[in-house]
């Protein structure tokens, strides 16, 4: 991540982590505690500030395409983290957004490590941000920046 200072703005350049994983483990993928035990564990391995404890909505399937899975959103300082699990197909989708610089290998193996998929599809995105914050806070995120 990049910040600079701009007459008066703070500019960054956030990363927006996206993976779609193939041939995971389906039993992880269907269950709610691993899921939120991963989620609240992610945050502090990769440097961020957790917000709130991870929010799980376990759905049932219903008369789509959809065979149900469980959803898993992870609200943090720097932006979020989220999981969509299809446990049936072994196959979940997630994403990984942050102001805040963080090592996309690490994010990555620590998702096989617990969903331990055999296919991953990545994406990576670079996001322009631009803030209005006072000088004092501008000043500090330039000085971390160095």
């Amino acid at each position: 991540m990049k910040a600079f200072s701009s007459g008066g703005k703070i500019l960054l350049e956030g990363t927006h982590l996206m993976l779609d994983c193939f041939g995971c483990d389906k039993n992880a993928l269907g269950e709610s505690e691993t899921i939120s035990r991963f989620l609240a564990a992610l945050p502090t391995a990769l440097g961020m500030k957790k917000l709130i404890e991870p929010y799980i909505v376990c759905y049932p399937g219903g008369d789509t395409w959809d065979k149900g899975g469980i959803t898993g959103f992870m609200l943090i300082a720097e932006s979020h983290i989220s999981i969509h699990t299809f446990p049936d197909d072994g196959f979940f989708t997630a994403d990984v957004y942050s102001c805040k610089p963080f090592d996309v290998q690490k994010a990555v193996a620590l998702f096989k490590e617990t969903f331990r998929y055999t296919r991953e599809k990545i994406k990576m995105v670079k996001r322009d941000i631009e803030v209005v914050r006072d000088k004092n806070l501008a000043e500090m995120a330039l000085a971390r920046a160095k």
